[in-house]
Parts: C-alpha cells; structure tokens; sequence
C-alpha cells in the first residue's frame, strides 16, 4: 500500500516533534546539571564554613548529586535510541518478529477455542 500525502505529512510531523522533544530534553538535562554542580561546589563551602564536617552527610550529598546525571544520562540516551536509531517508530513496529508472531498464535488458539465452543452448544 502506498501512503498518501497527509499519511507522510503526519510522520513528518511526528518526526520532528520528537527531534524537538529531544533536544529540549537535552537543554533541560545540561541546564539542570551545571546547577548541581554550582550548587555542589557552593554547598561544600557553604557547609566547611559553618563548621559541618559530617562525612556520611558529604557522601551522602555527592551520591545523590552525581547520581542525577547518571540516571537521568541513562534515560537520555534511551531517548536518544529512540529518535535517532529507531527513527522514532512506533512501539509496534519495534517488537521483535518472535513477540509478533507469538502473539498471532495466540490470536488464532483463542479463535479456535471459540469455534469448538460453539460447535459444542449446537
């Protein structure tokens, strides 16, 4: 089947929704992580000053500041995958071939089921 016009306009479309969504993802992500880190350097002076030397308190602190960047990294990249590898399909099209063809078994046992329950009742 060839797609016609608006079906290709629609993909279009879609396409750079997604490559805008990333990269405003990417904004997002750079501009949050250079205020951790502000915030990181300020807060250990900050805190060095008042006289808090707790170090459980500091490792603390740096985990979960360093732990930021990599987790959200981490679904970055996978939205990265998506819209660039993936070419942003959609998650039907994703499936692996086994996964559909599990499923199309699956179809087809529960429609033969039903058959042999109606032929039961008549």
């Amino acid at each position: 089947m060839i797609p016609n016009q608006s079906e290709k306009l629609k993909r279009a479309q879609k396409r750079v929704k997604d490559l805008k969504d990333f990269y405003r993802h990417l904004r997002v992500y750079a501009v949050i992580n250079i205020l951790l880190f502000i915030v990181k350097l300020r807060a250990y002076d900050f805190f060095t000053e008042k006289g808090i030397m707790d170090e459980g308190f500091f490792n603390w602190f740096e985990w979960n500041i360093l732990g930021t960047p990599i987790v959200w990294g981490i679904g970055l990249a996978l939205h990265a995958v998506y819209v660039f590898v993936l070419k942003s399909k959609p998650l039907k099209e994703i499936r692996p071939r086994f996964y559909k063809e599990w499923e199309e078994k699956q179809i087809q046992k529960y429609i033969d089921k039903e058959k042999e329950s109606a032929n039961k009742f008549k």
